[in-house]
């Protein structure tokens, strides 16, 4: 499933904001977002339903963790597609939210990049409108999940993501510089969540590369793992109560 998926409202011309949910590696727009075999538990809807004056759309693009099993675009490249893709949608016309797990992050943070960078008006408009980001699991400074996929199996076969990975990649490491400089200056909110728990036997975000580096704000543990940090599995978990809080203290009624 790859495009820029309506959820809910995003037909409403009033709607005050968007929320884009943003799935990192080997996921996708539906499945990433729910429990496993739960699929109403979906809480891209869940915001839509509690916001009727907000668009909620979900991002799907291809970013495997293996050449066996699909393909992946260089982060920067797949930055400047997903940007045109949102300004398309007629995205950065009002605010913007960001909820984005593990590698998706990643994205965002290179997208907003690009349209900064940009030099167009349209692009521009959607890194003036970003108001939140919600970072669950993002290794804003890579991680050990390049290593460890390759360990898994003699057969995998890397690709481009899982080599952009690689803990204390210097282009990671000089992509989260960037964000941690410009997000107060650009009035974006972050908030971040990480995992406890390790997945396989596994911790594949740990709370230091979870951590943007940016003064005030400090990652929140939750006891989840890295699959089921962006799976909450009813409205009264705790990241959709924060997300919940969130969108209202940033969007709805800014201070």
């Amino acid at each position: 499933m790859e495009g820029l998926f309506k959820i809910v409202g995003c037909e409403n011309a009033q709607r005050v904001a968007d929320v884009v949910f943003v799935h990192g590696l080997d996921g996708d727009a539906i499945t990433t977002w729910h429990p496993k075999d739960k699929s109403e538990a979906y809480w891209p809807k869940w915001l839509g339903e509690d916001f009727p004056e907000v668009g909620v759309w979900s991002l799907g693009y291809a970013v495997s963790s293996s050449a066996w099993k699909g393909h992946a675009m260089p982060l920067f490249d797949r930055a400047t597609q997903t940007l045109d893709l949102l300004e398309l949608h007629g995205l950065g016309k009002r605010g913007l939210v960001f909820i984005c797990h593990s590698l998706g992050g990643l994205l965002i943070k290179q997208v907003l990049r690009n349209a900064r960078d940009s030099g167009n008006p349209a692009l521009r408009g959607i890194i003036d409108q970003t108001r939140l980001i919600v970072f669950l699991s993002t290794p804003h400074s890579g991680s050990d999940i390049a290593s460890w996929v390759k360990h898994i199996s003699a057969l995998l076969r890397s690709n481009v993501s899982i080599d952009e990975l690689k803990a204390h990649d210097p282009r990671l490491r000089e992509l989260n510089q960037w964000y941690r400089n410009h997000a107060r200056d650009l009035n974006i909110t972050t908030f971040v969540y990480c995992e406890k728990l390790a997945t396989s036997g596994f911790l594949v975000v740990n709370e230091t590369t979870a951590d943007p580096g940016i003064p005030g704000v400090t990652p929140v543990p939750l006891d989840l793992d890295h699959i089921s940090i962006c799976k909450p599995e009813s409205k009264n978990a705790q990241a959709y109560l924060r997300v919940k809080r969130l969108i209202e203290d940033n969007i709805l009624n800014p201070h």
